[in-house]
């Protein structure tokens, strides 16, 4: 369903307050348990009542590339009062999540109401990092740089596939006739994920510390991250 009409049925499950950002809904707690009800799986971020600045900036960017996707996804944000009436800090204190964790990152997947317990996000504060989370735990296509929707779909069948040089056939099929860069590296994790179930956690801390090395070119870290975006589909 898209993203466009779970923000509409949203709005008419409970009277959600408005949002400014796209993609966000603002929940507080008395919309809160209403929208997270297991029926779907919800990104939420706890953040102060006016929150800026650079994670801010790439939160927005993050809802915005899923609101506009096609994924199961809802991104909401709780607002956190810190002076006052102090509102919604008992929506923070039941996840026991303090203001000098902020911004915290909780994801209730598909079948989890908010009285279950959440997955705690611990990664970077930035967009990709953010995206490559919830494909991952959330089950939820996107599309990140770099993915191929086929070769994605062989790609979680791998790990438990029965037959895992058929598979790995198929994936050379379909990547002999991709235009994409990114195709026979999908190839290729699934042959050595074949041969080392522990390839995909090395790969990744290879990438991600070559990815923060200042001497790499820009354009070798844009190859990095998409070749990341294709290793979270595993």
């Amino acid at each position: 369903m898209p993203m466009r009409m779970l923000l509409v049925l949203c709005a008419c499950a409970a009277p959600v307050p408005a949002y400014s950002d796209r993609g966000i809904l603002k929940l507080d707690n008395t919309t809160f348990d209403r929208i997270i009800d297991g029926s779907r799986s919800v990104f939420v971020r706890f953040d102060k009542e006016y929150s800026y600045g650079e994670d801010h900036d790439a939160w927005k960017e993050y809802a915005r590339t899923v609101g506009e996707s096609a994924a199961e996804l809802l991104s909401c944000d709780v607002g956190v009062s810190e002076y006052g009436d102090k509102d919604n800090a008992d929506v923070a204190e039941r996840f026991s999540v303090k203001t000098d964790d902020f911004p915290t990152f909780l994801l209730f997947t598909k079948g989890t109401k908010s009285s279950g317990t959440p997955l705690k996000y611990s990664g970077a504060k930035k967009s990709a990092d953010l995206l490559r989370f919830v494909q991952e735990k959330a089950g939820a296509w996107i599309g990140l740089p770099g993915q191929i929707k086929e070769l994605d779909e062989l790609a979680k069948e791998i790990g438990s596939a029965a037959d895992k040089a058929a598979l790995i056939t198929k994936a050379e099929t379909i990547a002999a006739g991709s235009k994409e860069e990114t195709a026979k590296y999908y190839v290729k994790v699934m042959a050595k994920l074949s041969a080392d179930a522990e390839f995909i956690t090395k790969e990744s801390t290879r990438l991600k510390r070559m990815m923060d090395d200042g001497s790499v070119k820009a354009n070798k870290k844009e190859q990095f991250g998409r070749r990341l975006n294709v290793l979270s589909s595993f």
